[in-house]
């Protein structure tokens, strides 16, 4: 057997057993404590009505079971993370709506660091010869622009979550490959990903006070988008030519 499958194995008894510990915790923690009417609330919203129902009967369960709530937020979280699979955003939305900006926002940041550290250790550990396996050519890009940028690496790592010209995903998988120090790399999600986990918490918070349709957009919201624009069109293509500049100037 193939040394790369060998390790992909051991990955999924992992994931299996996380799966399940989880599984474990949810039924504990939430699904065992829920009321028949909140049973019945939960369901996929397809309008703004049901998720404004589906709102207020997750914030009454957050206030009858807080501490629960909490904890199975941070565990669905870090599981996301830890093994790549999309939904965090989803996760920051909760957070906002929950549990407001003063803890959602610092809640999702430090499940975000967290899970993005413990997907580093499961790939240093289990992971080289998969990625190299699967994506040799992602993992020498990313090693050229980290190596135009070794004398700043902590900066380097902040920038690339900041504006993921690789994604985020990935960078986590990689890095124990390209001789990133755990220090060094915790700070990438800790620093770059606030403004990430800041407005997705802010839109959580902001579509649990929709009332409606027409507040989705007002004329606060419009001028930060303009501004979000205006800085993303001038900063992105200036960062861009940066890294590519650099990187060609290192391989010449």
């Amino acid at each position: 057997m193939s040394d790369w499958r060998r390790d992909l194995q051991l990955v999924g008894v992992v994931f299996i057993v996380t799966t399940a510990l989880l599984g474990v915790m949810l039924h504990s923690l939430v699904i065992s404590t829920l009321t028949d009417t909140e049973w019945l609330a939960l369901r996929l919203p397809t309008t703004l009505e049901a998720a404004q129902e589906l709102g207020k009967t997750l914030q009454s369960f957050s206030e009858r079971q807080r501490g629960s709530l909490l904890l199975a937020h941070m565990g669905c979280y870090l599981y996301l993370q830890t093994f790549a699979i999309p939904g965090t955003v989803f996760f920051n939305l909760l957070g906002g709506a929950l549990f407001g900006m003063t803890l959602g926002f610092p809640l999702c940041l430090a499940n975000n660091t967290l899970g993005s550290v413990f997907m580093f250790l499961l790939s240093r550990r289990f992971g080289y010869r998969v990625v190299t396996h699967f994506f040799p050519q992602k993992l020498d890009r990313l090693r050229s622009i980290l190596d135009a940028h070794r004398d700043e690496m902590a900066l380097n790592m902040i920038f690339l979550r900041v504006f993921p010209f690789t994604p985020n995903w990935f960078i986590n998988m990689a890095s124990p490959h390209l001789a990133i120090p755990l220090g060094q790399f915790t700070l990438g999600p800790l620093f770059g990903l606030v403004p990430y986990n800041f407005l997705s918490c802010k839109a959580g918070l902001i579509l649990r006070e929709l009332r409606s349709r027409g507040d989705i957009i007002d004329s606060a919201t419009t001028m930060q988008l303009i501004v979000v624009a205006i800085v993303g069109g001038l900063v992105l293509p200036r960062l861009k030519r940066r890294f590519a500049t650099t990187t060609g100037t290192k391989h010449d």
